[in-house]
C-alpha cells in the first residue's frame, strides 16, 4: 500500500495516519489511562489545554500542540473533541482520534488500513437505556470517593441530566434503547469534518454529548444506512468487557446491541473501548 491513495475526493495517507487524542482538566483518576510513553512515537499526537498538563505530557514523549480556544465547558464541555477533531484534520489531512479508554490492540497492519480504506468517516455506535438518567445513576457506585469531590460530581450529574434531555432528539430507537455515534474512535479523511460538526453543534445549541449528537445531525440517515457508510469493522462502540456483568440495564442493552452490530458485519476488532 502506497502513501497519498486518492479515492473520489478523498485523499487517504494510509499508513502514515497520525493517532490523535485530547486532553484538559486535572482528572488524576483519568490521568492514569495515559501511558507513560508513547506506543507509536512520532505517530501519537495530542491537543492539550493548559501548560502543566502540556509540560507532563511532552516529558512522556508525546508530542503536543496547546489548545487556547476555550469556547466549551461546562454543559458542552465535549465540544472541544470538535475542536480538537477540526484542528487535527487541519494540520494533518486524515486522522484516527481516539479517547485515552480506547487502547490498541496489536499492531495496525494492512487489514486494518484497507478496512480504513472503505469509509471516509469511521465512527462506532453504542446503545443508551431508553430509561437514560436512572439506568445511568444505578451505576454509579455511591461510596465512589470522587462523588466527595465538586467538581467531578457537577460534572457527571450535570452531563446525565443534559444526556437525559437531549438523547431522545438525537437518537435511534432499538428495543429498549437509543443507539447514538460514539466519538471515543473517530477515523476521518474529510478535512471539512470537524468544521461541519462545530457548525451544527452551535446551530442547535447542543447540550450534554455535543460532539455525538452533533455527528448524529450530520449523517442524517437511517440506523441502517448508517451501518453501512459510517461503521468502523475494527471496534465496538462499548467493549464487551463492559457489559460481561449484565449486572445493569445499560449493561445489558449494549450487550445486546453489540451482538446486533457483529452480526451485521465482519468484525475484526483492533481496538478496544473500555
Amino acid at each position: 500500500m502506497q502513501d497519498g491513495v486518492n479515492i473520489g475526493k478523498y485523499t487517504m495517507k494510509t499508513n502514515n495516519i497520525k493517532i490523535i487524542r485530547s486532553w484538559w482538566g486535572n482528572f488524576t483518576d483519568k490521568f492514569k489511562e495515559i501511558p507513560k510513553f508513547p506506543l507509536y512515537p512520532g505517530q501519537e499526537i495530542v491537543y492539550v489545554w493548559g501548560k502543566d498538563n502540556f509540560k507532563l505530557l511532552s516529558q512522556r514523549g508525546y508530542i503536543c500542540y496547546l489548545m487556547k480556544d476555550d469556547d466549551y465547558s461546562l454543559d458542552n464541555i465535549y465540544g472541544k473533541k470538535l475542536l480538537v477533531l477540526d484542528r487535527a484534520l487541519q494540520d494533518w489531512g486524515e486522522v484516527l482520534m481516539l479517547d485515552w479508554d480506547c487502547y490498541i490492540l496489536k499492531p495496525l497492519d494492512k487489514h486494518f488500513y484497507d478496512s480504513l480504506q472503505s469509509k471516509p468517516i469511521q465512527i462506532p455506535l453504542y446503545a443508551h437505556h431508553k430509561d437514560s438518567k436512572r439506568s445511568l445513576i444505578e451505576t454509579i457506585p455511591t461510596d465512589h470517593p470522587l462523588n466527595n469531590i465538586k467538581e467531578y460530581s457537577e460534572h457527571i450529574y450535570t452531563t446525565i441530566d443534559n444526556l437525559d434531555k437531549e438523547l431522545p432528539k438525537y437518537s435511534w430507537e432499538w428495543n429498549e434503547g437509543l443507539i447514538i455515534p460514539n466519538f471515543g474512535c473517530v477515523y476521518s479523511r474529510d478535512i471539512n469534518f470537524g468544521k461541519e460538526l462545530i457548525k451544527i453543534a452551535k446551530e442547535y445549541n447542543v447540550k450534554g454529548l455535543v460532539e455525538e449528537f452533533a455527528t448524529w445531525i450530520y449523517t442524517n440517515c437511517s440506523m441502517e444506512e448508517y451501518i453501512k457508510n459510517f461503521l468502523p469493522t475494527y471496534v465496538l462502540g462499548v467493549s464487551e468487557i463492559k457489559t460481561v456483568r449484565q449486572q445493569f440495564d445499560i449493561e445489558i442493552i449494549q450487550q445486546q446491541f453489540n451482538n446486533y452490530i457483529k452480526s451485521e458485519i465482519n468484525y475484526k476488532p483492533y481496538l478496544e473501548h473500555v
